[in-house]
């Protein structure tokens, strides 16, 4: 049997007696055939029950990532290690009984044997019976998920599909979704709701998701709040009442380590309207009409109708009982995702996700969601209320060297590994751990334009946009996961087991997923379901939050500038992926996928307005800077990453073939590269992307034993270019002049020319191999050298290119002997063709008449002031 240990660490100063847990583990190429196998047991040598599914697997079938839940017990700061074990054979399964579920037309049953949970197959209220000890804890008539939009209507969430997403021993899941409706309005939100339930525990977990499905309007391209295609809440809500025998009291705990407040007869009501933070009131939380509607600092607790206490950022657990039962909430990011409320009167609990309180309404853009995570306990009436532990959960890791040897995330090394260590790598490694450490770190950053609230909070402040800002107030930018700082955030967190890196990764995946990424099918093929960029460099977002263009930035826009609407310049995926097999958060792999399938759809001639009568490839997906240029570049090469994960999320070898197709039109092993303008610094320096992401596919498919034609043709592809760099490349710190905003990002992305020399070296003949890695070498020095001679060198988005690419070079998969005896068979590619895209000669002919009526109006004007200039005596 071969073993890992487990860690988990306490660090909120509360002893965890059965939390459930939750967390995804890789595993080596062959160890883990079957879940099964597996076994844990805690410090004592004892038994842990344990559930465990399967998130990913490699070629040969063996489990790469599983998924693990049990219930994990630790005392306050402490670490705590489980030791999980891989059997040769299946391990027998405790004989406890698991959760049961009964099923039937109208509802569905879940039994945890600490409670009986009954729901509504027809709406989603979320329970319309809970019973413990045999006894309804609920009171007939009074639990609802209520929404009301800005005229007053209310509207019912009606499940449109019900069913069991996850059933096992210990965690079930329920999945429900549906539409609000009203009956005059017909369908207006979507939902979908993830209920979690544990074995022998009265907690339910909510993940309620709410969708407009509609598509914004944007028109002139703005995005801008108070678009048409907006909806507008009053309220959204969960009510729910205790059946209590005589008057209900209430408990509540306002902020960590707090002691328990209350024992009130009548009302409570918690509300935190903003952050509490020094910016609170920051152009950041603009509506529509450009006001910021925040009413005051912090959170307010009001007792029986008088105000009891006033403070800066809750994070409330609440308590309803009676002699017999109760009823505990509270909801994950409470203050971060302001506004929120809990409330009590006359027993009915009011959980408000955006809640009636806040003096304006909730606008919900077209294609934009919000995920709410709630928390509820149902059980015996106790002094103590339960769920402490609901504001700062356990996260079970297992240590940075098991990670880094099962090969699931290639190139991973653990921070400060002896044998690899260089003073370039530890210089590097030292700037990345400032997002994380220190005054200035990420966290820190978020304080200075207050990137809280619902919509803002998970996302990073844009600090490098706002170098030259000399406004009275901070510059409000959004960096919406540029270079893919989420995939950054989790190697790291495996690199070093660093929770903080865990919590950044979790906050930015899912504020990426809700708000960053456009959630409807109703727009043009370009938009539907695309990851919108970062907000205008240089540029305040004012109203269009996370979406480019403003309308107040209109007077001095820059018309070429290539933002806006999603594109797929700006589509990553692999952070989101590594979310998902981190935590098994489905919305992760859901998100992949949607993204992969964008591709896809952008560039299907079909989907196209007049496609029938041409029905070639867009070209979408796969161009960067301009329509014309189909090289090598980052537009293509995120799709083609895009397409790999999302073949890694499902299986589904459609994704692999389109990126097969996109290589073979972007890339050929006999390109003149003289001809793709390479020198170009300020628009081609992004085919270091592609070649990057075509390492990607070389290692995917050595992993998967497919040493085929595609294969040998990327191979050839990528050490033509890279041979090519060998000769001709320098560091950006030379080249600065060539470009428009000579800042201290050209020197960071250095570090992408050392990886794909690296990646170069790798699946190089003996010959190249050395002279690749040397220079591979020589760039990744310079690049930590020249990126420090820069004062800004600890702006957001140096960092993030760091952290999501340097570690790389700490790893010796790439370097001695080069793996050309896996190249794969030899073979004549004939010579580059050139792709021509759909409509292609429209457009060429239409940009002829432009330049041609520009030059006609030139010539007009001219012959008009020629009068006027022979007059005044100009050489006209």
């Amino acid at each position: 049997m071969r073993s890992l240990r487990l860690i988990v660490e306490e660090r909120a100063g509360i002893r965890r007696v059965a939390e459930p847990v939750t967390a995804g583990i890789p595993f080596p190429k062959g160890l883990l055939r079957s879940v099964g196998q597996l076994d844990l047991h805690d410090a004592g040598g004892r038994r842990v029950p344990l559930q465990a599914g399967t998130l990913a697997r490699w070629s040969d079938g063996s489990v790469k990532w599983a998924l693990l839940d049990f219930q994990a017990f630790a005392e306050p700061r402490s670490t705590t290690a489980y030791e999980l074990g891989v059997a040769p054979h299946e391990c027998a399964e405790n004989d406890d009984a698991g959760i049961s579920i009964e099923r039937s037309a109208d509802r569905l049953v879940v039994d945890t044997h600490a409670a009986v949970f009954v729901l509504d197959a027809r709406r989603f209220r979320p329970f319309e019976r809970v019973l413990v000890g045999g006894a309804d804890v609920l009171r007939d008539g009074t639990t609802e998920t209520r929404l009301i939009d800005d005229q007053g209507r209310r509207y019912t969430a009606d499940i449109a599909h019900l069913a069991v997403e996850t059933e096992g021993r210990l965690r079930t899941t329920v999945l429900a979704r549906g539409w609000f409706r009203d009956s005059t309005q017909g369908p207006s939100a979507e939902f979908t709701a993830r209920i979690g339930f544990f074995r022998g525990s009265g907690t339910a977990e909510i993940r309620f998701t709410i969708r407009n499905p509609r598509a914004a309007e944007h028109r002139g391209g703005f995005w801008d709040l108070g678009d048409p295609g907006s909806i507008y809440l009053r309220e959204l809500s969960i009510a729910l009442g205790i059946a209590s025998s005589g008057a209900a009291r209430v408990a509540w705990l306002d902020e960590p380590g707090a002691a328990l407040e209350g024992d009130v007869r009548e009302e409570l009501e918690i509300y935190q309207d903003s952050s509490g933070g020094e910016n609170w009131r920051s152009a950041n939380h603009v509506n529509r009409d450009g006001l910021v509607m925040n009413s005051f600092r912090g959170y307010r607790v009001v007792v029986d109708g008088a105000a009891r206490k006033q403070g800066l950022r809750a994070t409330p657990v609440v308590t309803v009982r009676d002699g017999e039962h109760s009823l505990t909430a509270a909801v994950e990011g409470f203050w971060q995702n302001f506004p929120k409320a809990v409330s009590v009167k006359s027993g009915v609990m009011t959980i408000g996700l955006f809640p009636a309180q806040y003096r304006d309404v909730h606008e919900l853009q077209g294609g934009e969601q919000k995920t709410h995570v709630v928390l509820l306990d149902f059980g015996p009436s106790s002094i103590e209320p339960p769920l402490r532990w609901a504001h700062d959960r356990l996260v079970p890791r297992a240590t940075p060297e098991w990670y880094a040897q099962t090969g699931a995330v290639a190139y991973l090394t653990p921070i400060a590994n002896p044998a690899i260590a260089s003073r370039a790598l530890g210089e590097a490694d030292d700037l990345v751990r400032t997002a994380v450490t220190g005054p200035e770190c990420f966290f820190a950053r978020r304080e200075i334009v207050d990137e809280y609230g619902w919509r803002h909070f998970g996302d990073m402040y844009a600090d490098h946009e706002a170098v030259d800002h000399t406004g009275p107030e901070p510059l409000v930018a959004h960096y919406n996961n540029q270079y893919d700082v989420v995939h950054g955030a989790a190697v790291q967190y495996m690199r070093s087991g660093d929770r903080r890196w865990f919590d950044l990764m979790r906050d930015l995946a899912r504020h990426v997923i809700d708000i960053d990424i456009y959630h409807t099918d109703r727009d043009r093929p370009a938009f539907n379901g695309g990851m919108f960029w970062h907000t205008e460099h240089y540029k305040g977002a004012a109203t269009c939050t996370h979406r480019s263009y403003s309308r107040a930035n209109v007077g001095d826009r820059d018309p070429n500038w290539c933002g806006g609407g999603p594109s797929s310049e700006h589509n990553y995926t692999s952070g989101l992926l590594a979310y998902h097999c981190l935590t098994g958060d489905p919305l992760g792999a859901e998100a992949v996928q949607g993204l992969a399938e964008w591709v896809m759809g952008i560039d299907d001639g079909r989907r196209r307005r007049g496609g029938w009568l041409d029905r070639r490839c867009t070209g979408f997906a796969s161009q960067t800077v301009s329509r014309e240029y189909h090289g090598p570049g980052r537009g293509c090469g995120n799709s083609i990453n895009a397409l790999i994960d999302g073949y890694g999320v499902t299986g589904d070898r459609r994704f692999l073939g389109k990126a097969e197709t996109l290589i073979r039109r972007s890339i050929h092993p006999r390109d003149d590269i003289r001809e793709r303008s390479l020198e170009d610094v300020e628009h081609r320096w992004s085919y270091t992307v592609f070649l990057q992401t075509l390492g990607k596919y070389l290692d995917m498919k050595t992993e998967m034993g497919e040493l085929d034609s595609t294969f040998s043709y990327a191979r050839e592809s990528l050490l033509h270019y890279a041979r090519w760099m060998v000769q001709h490349e320098v560091p950006y710190k030379v080249v600065l002049d060539r470009v428009e905003i000579p800042t201290e990002t050209w020197p960071a992305q250095d570090v992408r020319k050392a990886n794909v020399l690296a990646f170069a070296a790798k699946y190089a003949d003996k010959h190249d191999a050395a002279a690749l890695a040397e220079r591979a070498d020589f760039f990744f020095r310079t690049c930590v050298a020249d990126l420090g001679s820069f004062e800004t060198a600890r702006l957001t988005r140096p960092i993030v290119i760091m952290m999501t690419n340097a570690y790389i070079h700490g790893s010796s998969e790439w370097r001695g002997d080069p793996i050309s005896r896996r190249s794969g068979p030899s073979e004549d590619f004939g010579r580059p063709r050139t792709f021509v895209p759909q409509f292609a000669e429209l457009h060429r002919l239409r940009a002829g008449l432009g330049s041609l009526a520009a030059r006609l109006r030139a010539a007009v004007e001219r012959r008009a002031s020629a009068p006027q200039a022979a007059a005044r005596g100009d050489d006209a």
